[in-house]
């Protein structure tokens, strides 16, 4: 089935305004990745954001492989973001360890959901999150505490895997004791973003044992499989250099054109999209999808939430 012009309507939008990052995390695949570091122009920007300004985009994450508020005008880029999409539900990340800023705190009003990324407790939390500093991360929530965030929801992104599982109620307990800004400490269980590799993790009783005290916590969707996917049908995944992949969960794979280079109706035409998108449909995946975690979680999230 090929997916026409006509009805295939950008409702997500997943940019990334830089790939430039001062860590490097357990599961995040940046170091295969990025081979130069950029920053996203003002001008780059608005032809992107043009180029969409007719679809119906109601959703958005403007993060990637590196950390949104390196960019020194990330706040110009949430706002002009807002300007064109103004009813867009707007997301964005933090890793928390730079000194709390103006780049930081001008943005907030254009950011409708704030994930802290935060995977572990003091030793764990360093380990899982190379070249991160515990005392860091403190000054960051203390500095934050001081802030008016206004409408901005704030939230802990926490990726569960088995070397941090026991810091979750840690985590909970500290949120609750001092960080009343800070609505929910969101589970996700750890994810891979490539296409030739998968997390091999084997999950004890205790892993779960854990989990499941925190299920109502937990993200993700299930019974999930390919024909669920919204991605080659209404999503739209571009890196920092405008190479548009089909989706989050495969950052590996080879671009299906460049968004600075070509239209979006040529882009959303290409071979390679009506392909995987068929696949897709059709419940039988390719190379593109055959490793995707979405269906490799749906059991392991099926077991979480119905325990």
């Amino acid at each position: 089935m090929i997916i026409s012009q006509q009805n295939h309507k950008i409702t997500y939008l997943y940019l990334e305004p830089t790939n430039k990052c001062n860590l490097d995390c357990t599961y995040c695949n940046r170091a295969d990745i990025v081979k130069k570091t950029k920053d996203i122009s003002l001008e780059d920007w608005n032809m992107v954001l043009d180029k969409f300004s007719s679809q119906p985009v109601n959703e958005a994450k403007l993060m990637g492989h590196g950390e949104p508020f390196l960019h020194p005008d990330f706040h110009q880029l949430c706002r002009r973001f807002k300007e064109v999409f103004p009813s867009a539900f707007v997301i964005s990340a933090t890793n928390c360890q730079y000194k709390l800023n103006n780049n930081f705190i001008e943005a907030l009003p254009y950011i409708d959901l704030l994930y802290l990324s935060v995977d572990g407790y003091k030793e764990s939390y360093e380990k899982n999150r190379s070249g991160a500093k515990w005392s860091r991360l403190i000054e960051f929530l203390d500095d934050l505490l001081n802030i008016d965030a206004g409408k901005t929801r704030i939230t802990i992104n926490y990726v569960v895997h088995g070397g941090n599982y026991k810091d979750i109620e840690k985590i909970h307990d500290m949120v609750s004791k001092k960080y009343n800004y800070i609505e929910e400490v969101r589970l996700n269980i750890a994810q891979w973003w490539g296409e030739d590799e998968e997390i091999q993790e084997d999950y004890t009783d205790d892993f779960y044992r854990t989990v499941i005290k925190y299920k109502e916590n937990v993200k993700g969707k299930t019974p999930w499989t390919y024909s669920d996917c919204y991605w080659p049908k209404t999503g739209f995944y571009m890196n920092v250099n405008g190479d548009v992949k089909i989706c989050c969960l495969n950052t590996s794979t080879n671009p299906i054109g460049n968004i600075f280079e070509s239209s979006l109706h040529d882009i959303l035409q290409s071979p390679k999209l009506q392909k995987i998108a068929e696949e897709c449909r059709l419940d039988a995946p390719g190379i593109h999808c055959r490793k995707c975690d979405y269906k490799r979680l749906s059991p392991i999230l099926e077991y979480i939430y119905n325990s």
